[in-house]
Order: structure tokens, then sequence, then C-alpha cells
């Protein structure tokens, strides 16, 4: 294992793709199985041997911080299983939320982080997406390319058929398309040039929800990168700047990748992880 042991998981995004039921309950905490996204995505980071992990929240979704709350006492009278294993689970991380007092999206609910990651390089995991594999999304990342310097991003090999519930998931410029070695990534491409690139195949390399960041990162992520008409930090402008100075690299992940992140997509792939768990 690396000696990467810290994790960003950002979670105060607005869900407004899976309204209006997120008006009542985050889509982190709607259920995979017996469990919550986001507690299913902690064992994740602490199964990769993740110790620290930093949950971004806003103040409209702290039931997320009150779920890992062990303040309650829930034992009496029912099954103490679900809790027992909550309990070990937080034994086993240090969790600490931030605040994203502004909805100013994904780059400045990292940027929140700068002053708990500190000079360490870091695993940003985004809950919405789950990889159903023998061995974790995050631990391959880590295992694969942790010692390398620079981004190392996930990598997953999508069926065409998938394509249309991981609306928003990127191509990239690459080399090869290898599970043994980290690959080396150019830009980012457009829609259409990945569709080009891949239209003799029956599947698309996209980016993943997983991404291994050099405490450098920050620096690309102040307010001379935010988007003037969103408000938010252009995270195209800051892959294309940091990229100039910072080696890219990808890890093609060995797994069935799934998206929680719309009704759509939550619906598919709920049946493919409750028989993996089952």
């Amino acid at each position: 294992m690396s000696m990467i042991d810290k994790a960003i998981i950002p979670a105060a995004g607005l869900g407004t793709r899976m309204l209006p039921i997120t008006k009542s309950i985050p889509k982190e905490m709607l259920p995979l199985g017996r469990k919550p996204a986001i507690q299913c995505v902690v064992e994740e980071a602490v199964a990769s041997g993740i110790k620290q992990i930093y949950i971004v929240i806003r103040e409209a979704k702290r039931i997320i911080k009150d779920y890992f709350s062990t303040g309650y006492d829930l034992r009496r009278g029912g099954d103490a299983y679900g809790i027992e294993e909550l309990e070990k689970l937080m034994a086993a991380c240090e969790l600490s939320f931030v605040e994203q007092r502004e909805a100013r999206g994904l780059g400045d609910a990292i940027l929140q982080t700068r002053d708990f990651i500190g000079h360490s390089s870091f695993v940003m995991m985004i809950p919405d997406q789950i990889l159903l594999a023998e061995v974790p999304a995050t631990r391959q990342l880590v295992e694969g390319c942790g010692l390398e310097s620079g981004i190392c991003s996930s990598l997953v090999r999508l069926p065409k058929t998938e394509l249309p519930f991981f609306t928003g998931a990127r191509g990239f410029e690459l080399e090869g398309d290898s599970y043994s070695a980290p690959l080396r990534l150019g830009r980012i491409q457009t829609e259409d040039e990945t569709r080009a690139a891949y239209s003799s195949f029956d599947y698309e390399i996209r980016g993943f929800g997983r991404a291994i960041y050099p405490p450098e990162i920050f620096d690309y992520l102040g307010d001379e990168f935010t988007n003037p008409l969103s408000g938010e930090v252009d995270l195209l402008k800051t892959f294309e700047k940091c990229t100039e100075c910072l080696e890219h690299r990808g890890l093609l992940l060995k797994g069935e990748a799934c998206d929680f992140g719309t009704f759509e997509g939550y619906y598919r792939y709920l049946p493919r992880l409750m028989e993996r768990m089952a």
C-alpha cells in the first residue's frame, strides 16, 4: 500500500438531478441495501488503507454528520448488528466534517479542505459512484499509482449501453488501454471526440469518481478559475492549467462501474448491487 492515508468525500451538492426526493434527504443518504451510500464510500476508503476522511457538507445536509454520530443509544429492543458495524467503521478511521458555506461546485468543495490536507496527497471520492469489484476502487487506485507524482485519475471501461447512466463522465486522450499499469493521459476530450475515438468499439473508456491529487491541486481551485456565469470553479479550466505543470496518469479499474447520481442510474444499478451483497 502507498502512504496515502487521506480522502475527501464531497457531499455538499444540491442534488438537483434527484429532485424532489432530495428536498427531504440528501442523495448521499439514499439506501444501498441496509446502508446509505455515504457509508458504503467511507467503508471503501477504510478498506483501502485510508485513515483520515474529510466529508464536505453544507448546513442543509447536517443529517450526514448526525448519522455518523455515536451519541444515540439504538441498541435497546432491536438488532444491534447494524449499529455495531457502524461503530467499528467509526473506530477504524478519523472522520471529520468540513462545511462549504456556498454552493460553488466540486472544485470549491475540495478547496475547503486545504487546511486539513496540508502538504499531503489525497484521494477524492465521489459518493455517487460505486465499483462492484473484488478489490475496491480506491484500493486499486492507491496500489496502482499511489506512489506516482502528479494526478492519477481512475478510468473505467463502460459498455456503450451504460453511457446514458453516466452523465458527465469525461473521456481523455490516452495512450493504451491496459489494466496492468497507469496510462499517460492527455487533455479532456469533448463528447464528439470521445465517441469518434471509440466508434469501432462496443465500449468507451471514461473517467470514474476516484482520483489521487497532490497538494499542488489547491493552487488551481481559486477565484481565478471561477466561471463568472455559474459562480463555480471551472474544473475543465483547472485541469487544462494544472496538467501543464503536473503529470497526469490514469488507472483502468477492474470491476463494474455503477452511478447512483440520477434516478435512472439508481434504479438500474441497485439490483446489481443487492445481488452482489446477497
